[in-house]
């Protein structure tokens, strides 16, 4: 027989359980339609491909042998390479892709590395039949996934271009307060599980503002679309992936060189705007001075045929704030690739 003081413990017990059950589920379907509307307001440019219980998406333009393949910096959508693309698409095929979790592309499994990243890039080119070898274009966090892709399929790259790439040293270079917060290996899942349980129940989407968008796409600016991608709640969530950055650093350090496969390495050449602390001026710029000269430098070595371009008129962003350079770059490496040796 219960005592008293069971019952009295026990009956609250219910009633929160109840409660949560409640909010959980108000919270899925409030997500379920939220996500619905961001479908309407934010139309898929590009295209769904399953690549094997989930899909990711990819949109290709132009036509000629190398296909430039471009990959996006961390947490960027691939439509960020849109203007880009249009302009390489000129004199050969260019596509642009999201990965998981990003843009239109479904979420991924947990761990999100430079390694999975590019095992989830080789399966959507094969499924999507975009013939290599390719031209790979990567952009910070990117150029750790295109290193490690060439390490794993050799044989499918051609040559590549590295965007003020990812470089495995820097969180033994850089300065502390340019560096994010790292967590121990054992809470990289329990941090990628919250994140999940939070954008499954609707919190994320609760406590994240977003951009407003004209009912008409027409007039939509390509900064008012990437700006509302990245406000998606799994945008958001997915964010708490890139935690994995030791592994990822870690796999491009270990993956294989390019060989005598053409490679242009860019690098920002800008100098950082002045934060009015003398100490934190002179680290920075003592580390600025060490990546364009030294860790960007050792990318070049990467090819036999590798040379670097400091590029004077801008920062970390190169794509948006020196796009010609990126054109230029590529297309000398493709009339490059073309040429018979």
């Amino acid at each position: 027989m219960q005592t008293n003081t069971t019952r009295i413990i026990k009956r609250p017990l219910q009633g929160l359980m109840v409660v949560i059950v409640l909010a959980a589920t108000a919270g899925f379907i409030y997500e379920e339609v939220g996500e619905r509307n961001d479908r309407k307001r934010l139309p898929q440019i590009g295209q769904s491909v399953d690549i094997g219980g989930r899909t990711l998406n990819l949109s290709c333009s132009g036509e000629g042998a190398p296909t430039v393949i471009f990959d996006s910096g961390a947490g960027s959508p691939g439509y960020a390479w849109t203007d880009i693309q249009s302009e390489v698409a000129r004199f050969t095929r260019a596509c642009w892709y999201d990965r998981a979790g990003e843009g239109w592309s479904d979420l991924g499994p947990f761990p999100r590395t430079s390694g999975t990243n590019a095992e989830d890039l080789h399966e959507l080119l094969k499924r999507a039949n975009v013939p290599g070898p390719y031209l790979l274009v990567g952009h910070s966090y990117g150029g750790l996934i295109v290193r490690v892709y060439n390490g794993m399929y050799p044989s499918e790259v051609a040559g590549m271009v590295l965007v003020d790439s990812a470089h495995e040293d820097e969180p033994k270079r850089a300065p502390k307060f340019m560096l994010g917060k790292t967590l121990p290996r054992y809470l990289w899942y329990p941090l990628h599980f919250c994140s999940r349980a939070a954008l499954r129940v609707g919190l994320i989407r609760l406590f994240t503002s977003r951009p407003t968008l004209a009912a008409d796409p027409g007039p939509r600016t390509r900064r008012q679309v990437i700006a509302a991608l990245l406000q998606q709640p799994k945008a958001v969530a997915t964010l708490a992936d890139y935690v994995t950055a030791p592994e990822s650093y870690a796999e491009a350090h270990a993956a294989a060189g390019l060989g005598d496969k053409p490679l242009i390495v860019l690098t920002r050449g800008k100098k950082p705007t002045p934060s009015g602390n003398p100490e934190i001026d002179r680290e920075r710029a003592a580390y600025e001075q060490a990546w364009a000269y030294e860790m960007q430098a050792q990318l070049v070595h990467l090819s036999t045929r590798g040379r670097q371009v400091i590029v004077k008129n801008s920062g970390h962003g190169i794509p948006d704030e020196a796009p010609d350079s990126v054109i230029d770059a590529v297309r000398e490496i493709v009339m490059t690739i073309r040429k018979p040796r």
